[in-house]
């Protein structure tokens, strides 16, 4: 008996001694953080406005080259609305007006078949031509006359003759000079659309005013 207790002495010993050493534990591994990606430069948000906005600007003058008032003065609208403070913006005003004035200035009216008479819808048009005349005194205008296909080419340069002189008369009675309108006759000779149909012939039963001189 003595000999076991002593064994079981000699085995507690080494337990002992490693529990009281003093040794603290390992620490636990610690893992390596993960890469942050590169962070994407800034965007330059103002620069990308006053692209935008060039771009329509653009769009705008090629639309007035062309003769596309209408065009131009939407794209110069949406400059004005959805992009303030860029330069187009600030020149936009001044090309809106210009657009504006072209657009009336040059703004056809039409006539009912066989007629020279100025109906309604064109009075109004006339209206806003005479407007934008008094605002541009050195302005001057030619009235072409048109006519659809039916009829002999001496009758329809008659007519023609007939629908451009109509459109200086009503002017000349809203108060401008006769002096600054030449008229002329197309007949048929011109037509704005080439259907043999209602709807071309109601197109080209026209008058069109070109700008012949002066500054806008």
């Amino acid at each position: 008996m003595r000999r076991s207790n002593n064994l079981a002495t000699l085995l507690l010993v080494p337990l002992l001694a490693v529990a009281c050493s003093g040794n603290p534990p390992p620490e636990p591994v610690q893992a390596e953080p993960a890469a942050t990606p590169p962070s994407a430069p800034p965007r330059d948000d103002a620069a990308e406005r006053e692209a935008a906005a060039s771009r329509i600007c653009d769009r705008a003058t090629a639309a007035m080259e062309a003769g596309d008032y209408s065009t131009a003065r939407q794209l110069l609208q949406q400059v004005l609305r959805d992009y303030p403070g860029t330069s187009c913006a600030e020149r936009a005003p001044g090309e809106l007006r210009r657009a504006e004035t072209m657009e009336a200035l040059t703004a056809r009216i039409h006539f009912e078949f066989n007629l020279a008479a100025i109906t309604d819808e064109s009075a109004a048009v006339l209206q806003r031509k005479a407007d934008a005349l008094r605002a541009n005194p050195s302005v001057m205008i030619t009235i072409e006359g048109h006519c659809d296909e039916r009829g002999s080419l001496e009758y329809n340069q008659a007519l023609g003759m007939r629908r451009a002189q109509a459109a200086r008369a009503y002017l000349v009675s809203l108060g401008l000079a006769e002096s600054r309108f030449r008229v002329v006759t197309f007949g048929e000779e011109r037509p704005l659309s080439m259907g043999s149909n209602e709807g071309a012939w109601r197109q080209n039963r026209r008058d069109e005013f070109v700008i012949t001189a002066g500054d806008i």
